[in-house]
């Protein structure tokens, strides 16, 4: 992954956890938040805010460089010495972790977000505030979650993650 698109992820990340409630800077929260941030900006702008992979786990779908990078930040996990584990090690030293809560060691750098961005993240943010956890697995345990669980990668399909999102059928055909 570019070191630019790991930027992106920081400032995403930053930003959920800047602009979150306290009991919502959880690994699950900051997760889910992320994913229907990302789902939103398909099905509303036809693009990703941000570069990864959404990839199916039990309790849902979980964006795989968010998910590492705040594996690290509460040191759950090491570089693997592959230069994209080492920028996402860089990337969590940003963050500080204590009683299972994450906090934000600077700002987001809002040269990385665009408008649409900030819309997203906000709605999403907005959205898993009002949620508990179980309302958070049931709204990401989707049609295309259980059919991603299923294979062998585990990965979500964009198009899919944006239908379900909502998103138009002219959009969906865009991103086809």
């Amino acid at each position: 992954m570019e070191s630019e698109k790991i930027l992106t992820l920081k400032a995403v990340i930053l930003y959920i956890i800047k602009n979150s409630k306290t009991d919502k800077r959880d690994v699950y929260s900051i997760v889910k938040t992320a994913y229907f941030a990302q789902q939103n900006h398909l099905a509303e702008y036809g693009t990703q805010i941000f570069d990864d992979k959404i990839t199916a786990l039990p309790f849902g779908p979980v964006p795989s460089a968010v998910y590492d990078i705040l594996k690290f930040s509460r040191g759950d996990k090491k570089p693997s010495g592959y230069q994209r584990d080492q920028l996402l090690f860089e990337v969590a030293k940003s963050i500080g972790f204590s009683k299972e809560t994450f906090s934000a060691k600077e700002l987001p750098d809002m040269d990385y977000l665009s408008a649409s961005d900030i819309k997203s993240l906000d709605a999403a943010i907005a959205k898993v505030s009002k949620m508990s956890f179980n309302d958070i697995k049931s709204k990401t345990h989707g049609e295309e979650w259980t059919r991603a669980s299923k294979t062998r990668t585990k990965l979500l399909d964009t198009v899919a993650i944006a239908r379900e999102g909502g998103a138009s059928e002219d959009m969906i055909s865009y991103l086809q």
